[in-house]
């Protein structure tokens, strides 16, 4: 029993001698509010530097692009800048089994040029790429849900 104890404090040690130093590097602000598309709950997650939040004019505007024969709503709008969330059925009706195409338009109006970062998390989500964009423009996120 005794070894066993000095093991754990041995690689205790190690573990603490051997972490390096932690860089933070930049401070983001996150802004994602969160959908739900035919029970698929879906985050999209738009990030730009926090520095810059103060910049932000008016709401950060989220659209979500759906299929005109999809069920959506907005879940939640939470953020450190005002955020509005939209839902425009204009996408053709999908009756296949897979693949139902989402677009996200998000548009960071600011008195600043900064870039923007968009992504889509959530379930059900697959050919999901993060999306570089800037301030006072839109950026476009193309995924698809697996099971619509």
């Amino acid at each position: 029993m005794r070894r066993l104890a000095y093991l754990f404090v041995f690689a205790l040690l190690i573990t603490m001698v051997s972490a390096g130093k932690a860089d933070a590097g930049f401070e983001w602000c996150s802004e994602d509010p969160t959908f739900v598309v035919n029970g698929n709950v879906i985050d999209i997650n738009t990030l730009f530097p926090a520095k810059y939040a103060s910049s932000v004019k008016g709401p950060v505007v989220v659209e979500l692009l759906v299929p005109s024969n999809a069920i959506a709503a907005v879940l939640t709008l939470p953020g450190s800048v005002p955020v509005q969330g939209k839902v425009t059925k204009s996408l053709p009706a999908w009756w296949g089994l897979l693949n139902m195409p989402v677009v996200a338009r998000v548009t960071v109006n600011a008195s600043a040029s900064f870039d923007t970062y968009t992504r889509a998390i959530g379930t059900g989500l697959w050919l999901v790429t993060t999306v570089a964009g800037k301030s006072n423009q839109t950026s476009h996120d193309k995924f698809y849900l697996l099971l619509p």
